[in-house]
């Protein structure tokens, strides 16, 4: 699904303040809503709530019993179906933030929720509500100009091109939990699950998109942490099956599970292996991955930036392996008591 901004307009915004509940900071909620009819200061507001998504992966509502239980999905229905207050609609979603902001490493700031006209979901126009958060301050300088001199002073603001946290609801497959796109600048630790998991209670949609980038951390797993514990493989023959993994997904626009196996794992018992590996990972994250689904050229792009084809060598070299494995080749040298590797090229550059 193609998603864009480019007549996308912001109906509303409100402007709360939520602190962490674990500290007993609470909660500040505005009056009333934020005037954005002012151009300049709309087009700024759109670009920095919308600049994270030019290629989102895609999330739906879920909760552990029916997903007519998740307390954001069924505001979000109220809203999208006209059957509330804006401001009092925002002033719920802060209260049900703060109240799921328990961890001591949450930070407090600024919640922002919107109503979104003209978003363009696959170039329809449809409606959308977006929920943000800022938690980090930039300081800057200001320069002033006075009677006869020039003068400065120091503050606080918010970066407009680094957005914390942010969310995008997007009225369509209401049945099935809406379409969500969500960014988190916090990535690790348990207090980056809040935002995603107990705050917004999602799951990543079962498509293309998630597929592939699933399958790639699949393989990802597999060669570096689970393969060389079954069987001896040469630190060269993984970077090669990685590099193979990725051409893989980067040449094909079909996935196909038998032809990945014969062309990138190849051995049978290896194979086996992997076959297990696979069954495991879908039951752990509770995934159905199939063994065919159209390749996303987006999530390909997203997921090879995790594959490191780099062998490190004690803390001197660094050797970025990106082609044929045969050109390089391994030995031990009997009176240094050391390894090596020897390289074989035609050209320098």
């Amino acid at each position: 699904m193609t998603l864009d901004f480019i007549n996308t307009k912001i109906k509303n915004l409100a402007i709360h303040r939520v602190g962490n509940r674990l500290r007993e900071e609470g909660y500040f909620l505005s009056k009333q809503s934020t005037d954005v009819r002012d151009s300049d200061a709309h087009d700024l507001l759109l670009k920095f709530f919308t600049g994270e998504f030019k290629t989102p992966e895609y999330f739906q509502f879920t909760h552990p019993t029916a997903v007519e239980n998740n307390d954001l999905n069924n505001l979000a229905g109220r809203m999208f179906g006209k059957k509330g207050d804006f401001l009092e609609f925002s002033s719920e979603i802060a209260k049900l933030l703060y109240s799921k902001s328990n961890h001591p490493k949450i930070s407090g700031g600024e919640l922002y929720v919107t109503s979104f006209e003209s978003v363009l979901l696959n170039e329809e126009p449809v409606q959308a509500i977006g929920i943000f958060k800022t938690e980090s301050k930039t300081p800057f300088m200001k320069v002033l100009h006075k009677t006869d001199v020039y003068d400065y002073e120091f503050d606080e603001g918010i970066n407009l091109n680094a957005i914390d946290k942010a969310c995008i609801i997007i009225n369509t497959a209401k049945e099935d939990g809406y379409r969500i796109c969500i960014h988190d600048k916090q990535s690790k630790g348990e207090e980056a699950l809040y935002w995603k998991t107990d705050f917004l209670g999602l799951k990543p949609c079962a498509d293309d998109y998630h597929k592939t980038r699933q399958f790639l951390t699949l393989c990802k797993d597999y060669i570096k942490d689970q393969m060389p514990q079954e069987f001896e493989v040469e630190k060269t023959d993984q970077i090669d099956m990685l590099n193979k993994s990725v051409s893989f997904f980067k040449t094909n626009e079909q996935f196909d599970y038998d032809t990945f196996k014969r062309e990138v794992i190849q051995e049978p018992h290896i194979m086996k292996s992997f076959g297990k590996f696979k069954d495991e990972y879908e039951e752990r994250n509770s995934l159905v991955l199939g063994d065919d689904f159209e390749i996303n050229s987006s999530a390909v792009k997203s997921q090879s930036k995790i594959f490191k084809s780099v062998l490190k060598l004690d803390k001197n070299f660094h050797v970025y392996v990106h082609g044929n494995k045969e050109m390089i080749e391994k030995g031990y040298d009997e009176e240094r008591g050391m390894s090596y590797y020897k390289l074989y090229y035609r050209e320098e550059s």
